[in-house]
């Protein structure tokens, strides 16, 4: 008599499986998260990078060119992936707010069906949900060499050993290319030189150099991907696993992480699936969201996706990239070392995007307001020098509704909010922006408000501790 698994979640009706069968079927899976990784990649186009092994990952498997996230910060971003759900629907839109250990995350439904689970690196899940995996897989960086310690390759290497005859699901939460940015830990193996400056930015020495260390931390972290992906190799097991690597928010550069321009929620997608996701492949038709990810990884899984689930499964996107997306993805922005209340809309061609504190200049984390980017825009600022599509972070106030569209504008620096031709698009966006914002239990503007913690012009920091919402 053979042995089963009973799946028992709340959610989902029990559901008996083979032991045999999901040992023989379900793939392992591995997830990569970078922390502040935006576009740039030498799969994406970026030529003057170096990330030969994510670029490998993407000649092997297929790319997505429109996928975008839930939220250009950290832990919203996090727990919106783990959960299929949007922040604001589970009470995680505000960084560093933990989740409710009520709310069920994606390893408790793979836990269910077989998996042995386990996460390594950053969680910004909140410590009480660690148990939600069955194993940490414990080190770091190692605080001179490059990169992660041998601590961390040795344990990751003894887990997979160890589980290798049962499906295991691995989430890797990197640090890299988070700031701060140090040139004595990190190889230079990128120049200022070779770096491409967005048109928000200024082009200068600084920046450049800025852009420089940034990419070289990417370059870091693709060769630690590279390492772990390797050890995969060597245990014959790409054979049956799955293999995503994305990004939790935009670059950490102003006006890109922490705003809902494309340069602060769109994210590299890249899954490789061998015999299923077809080589080199690219998938332009369509949007794809971050949303989608518990959905798609239920689906490998061979698990229902729950009623309370937001997203599609990209499983039939990834298996026949020609096949269509969405139409729209839906995006916010809440308090981030400043408090903003910021939605959005997009689909192929136009974005609108609702600030509702639009009286004030645009928040800015702490983070970046203390990189060289940011100083060269300040000072271009004071000396008069800033270009007008330099301002929009600065701009007080701003607008309240912004419209672009994305084919005459891509890097969404005109707002065509009041020309007429647009009208009639802007006010269906809205619509659907609303109807978004109804069926995930969005909060009004008002509510769950929190003071600023750092001073918006300046950057400086003058609140020490993280401040108490003001009130319903």
């Amino acid at each position: 008599m053979k042995k089963s698994i009973v799946l028992v979640t709340g959610l989902l009706p029990a559901i008996e499986l083979s032991a045999a069968d999901a040992e023989d079927t379900a793939p392992n899976i591995v997830v990569f998260i970078a922390d502040d990784a935006g576009m740039d990649f030498g799969c994406y186009g970026n030529k003057g990078i170096k990330t030969p092994h994510i670029d490998r990952l993407a000649s092997l498997g297929v790319r997505f060119e429109h996928a975008f996230l839930t939220s250009p910060q950290s832990s919203p971003s996090r727990t919106s992936m783990l959960t299929g759900k949007f922040a604001h629907t589970i009470g995680t839109e505000d960084l560093h707010v933990p989740l409710d250990t009520s709310v069920t995350m994606l390893p408790e439904y793979l836990r269910n069906a077989g998996y042995t689970t386990a996460f390594a690196l950053k969680t910004h899940w909140g410590d009480q949900n660690n148990k939600k995996f069955d194993t940490v897989i414990k080190g770091g960086y190692h605080p001179i060499q490059d990169g992660l310690t041998e601590e961390f390759f040795n344990n990751y290497t003894s887990f997979i050993e160890e589980n290798k005859v049962k499906p295991f699901f691995i989430w890797v939460g990197f640090i890299d290319p988070h700031r701060p940015y140090d040139k004595g830990t990190t190889p230079q193996v990128n120049r200022p030189q070779d770096t491409t400056v967005p048109a928000f930015l200024v082009d200068d020495l600084e920046t450049r150099e800025d852009l420089a260390d940034y990419y070289n931390e990417i370059s870091r972290m693709d060769n630690d991907i590279g390492r772990m992906i390797e050890v995969l190799e060597q245990k014959n097991l790409m054979e049956n696993t799955v293999i995503i690597f994305m990004s939790d928010n935009g670059m950490p550069f102003p006006r890109a992480k922490g705003t809902l321009y494309d340069s602060g929620i769109q994210t590299p997608l890249v899954v490789y699936w061998k015999n299923k996701a077809p080589k080199g492949a690219l998938h332009s038709n369509g949007l794809v969201s971050s949303i989608d990810l518990a959905p798609t990884i239920l689906d490998m899984a061979g698990i229902d996706k729950p009623a309370d689930m937001f997203g599609m499964s990209l499983v039939p996107l990834i298996i026949d990239p020609a096949l269509r997306g969405g139409d729209y993805i839906f995006a916010e922005r809440n308090w981030h070392d400043c408090d903003e209340y910021i939605r959005c809309i997009r689909s192929e061609r136009y974005k609108v995007i609702y600030n509702a504190y639009y009286e004030l200049p645009h928040g800015t984390a702490y983070d970046i307001s203390m990189s060289p980017s940011w100083y060269s825009l300040k000072r271009n600022l004071r000396e008069g020098t800033l270009k007008s599509h330099q301002m929009q972070i600065f701009v007080s106030p701003r607008a309240m509704i912004e419209v672009y569209d994305l084919d005459n504008d891509p890097d969404e620096l005109v707002n065509i909010g009041d020309l007429p031709q647009y009208r009639v698009e802007a006010e269906k966006l809205t619509r659907l922006l609303n109807d978004w914002q109804q069926k995930t239990d969005d909060h009004p503007y008002w509510k769950r408000r929190r003071p600023d913690k750092i001073d918006r012009m300046t950057g400086l920091n003058y609140l020490q501790s993280f401040p108490e919402i003001m009130g319903d």
